[in-house]
């Protein structure tokens, strides 16, 4: 059998610096001395090699958390995998883990995670912004999404209080406000080393990091807010619809803003050839997920559901039926919506932890 140890050190530095998530390097750096010294810390295309926040500036710091798909080991049969959210801080000995579509944090668990030892996928990341000053904090309280320059260096882009483009470059004393609105942007990305931005009636830009605007596509009219997520090597727009339901609005519902119900999702991929958004009929074995500050997207396979075609979000529990604990479950197939405890393979996927979880 062959001794891994002895790969050549220029192989192993390649593979190492293929590694885009901060975790994967951490694991391959575990592996033996002889993988640590061909890597360097900083291998990763992130910012975050093994830290979970950067100050940008004496009013602003950037967090950084990981969106983790757990697979039970082979010692846990007919179990299934766990979705978390985890903010992993090289100085302290526990992570801290939240809700995985929301800002929130469970109570805190009585259970450790080993990352080194469980099988993990890494589904991508979140970014947010802390300010010493609350009222500064909440002018970039939106979506944030960031790209590396190299050398260090990266650019975040996130969506102003005001509904306008802010892009910061790493060094930067501040935002730079993009004044270009027609109407207030919905939802930003990083799609392929690039910025994009849609707003509210779907125009679609890309966002240099100079600041100038490139029109991808014109409006798609239709819903009343738009998602942008990665699937499959494509880039898709979530489009969805809310009915306003003011006169089955309940005596506990009183004082709630907007009594909206979200009703229905409309899918599109990018077409960059012809630059428009193309209606998708099926998402095939893909499931997306839409969180408060991150989308992304996972196979049927890997979250070990019977198929795909799905569209899970974030709701508050106002959905077209109650939601529990702020998460529904759209079907592409039937155009229905439903609550994440009548959907077995998907409860299981969100808090609490599974068993399995809580003993290795």
């Amino acid at each position: 059998m062959a001794d891994w140890s002895e790969l050549p050190k220029d192989l192993l530095n390649l593979i190492s610096q293929r590694l885009q998530s901060p975790l994967y390097l951490l694991r391959f750096r575990s592996v033996c001395s002889s993988w640590r010294s061909s890597s360097s810390s900083s291998s990763s295309s992130s910012p975050f090699p093994f830290s979970h926040s950067i100050t940008l500036t004496p009013t602003f710091s950037l967090y950084h958390r990981s969106l983790l798909l757990l697979t039970p080991p082979s010692t846990a049969p007919n179990c299934r995998p766990w979705l978390v959210k985890i903010s992993h801080d090289p100085r302290a000995r526990t992570a801290r883990l939240f809700h995985t579509l929301s800002r929130s944090q469970p109570k805190r668990p009585r259970f450790a995670l080993d990352l080194l030892r469980l099988h993990v996928l890494d589904l991508g990341c979140e970014f947010r912004l802390s300010s010493a000053c609350p009222s500064t904090e909440s002018l970039y309280d939106e979506k944030l999404v960031l790209l590396s320059a190299g050398n260090d260096g990266f650019a975040l882009l996130t969506i102003h209080i005001s509904g306008k483009l802010a892009l910061f470059l790493r060094g930067d004393s501040g935002w730079t406000i993009i004044p270009d609105m027609p109407t207030p942007y919905d939802d930003v990305c990083a799609f392929r080393g690039t910025f994009y931005a849609v707003d509210g009636n779907g125009r679609t830009v890309t966002v240099g990091l100079d600041a100038s605007l490139r029109v991808v596509t014109e409006r798609v009219f239709g819903g009343d807010k738009k998602f942008l997520v990665e699937c499959n090597g494509a880039l898709m727009l979530v489009d969805l619809y809310l009915f306003a339901d003011y006169e089955n609005l309940d005596e506990e519902d009183v004082g709630v803003i907007g009594w909206e119900r979200t009703v229905r999702f409309d899918v599109f991929r990018l077409d960059e050839e012809v630059g428009r958004w193309v209606e998708v009929a099926s998402l095939g074995e893909w499931v997306l997920f839409l969180g408060d500050d991150c989308a992304f997207s996972a196979s049927a396979k890997d979250l070990g559901v019977e198929r795909g075609n799905y569209v899970v979000f974030r709701d508050d529990g106002l959905g077209a039926v109650r939601v529990a604990n702020g998460v529904g479950v759209f079907d592409l197939d039937d155009g229905r919506i439903s609550p994440l405890s009548q959907c077995p393979g998907f409860s299981e996927l969100f808090w609490p932890p599974p068993v399995w979880v809580r003993t290795h």
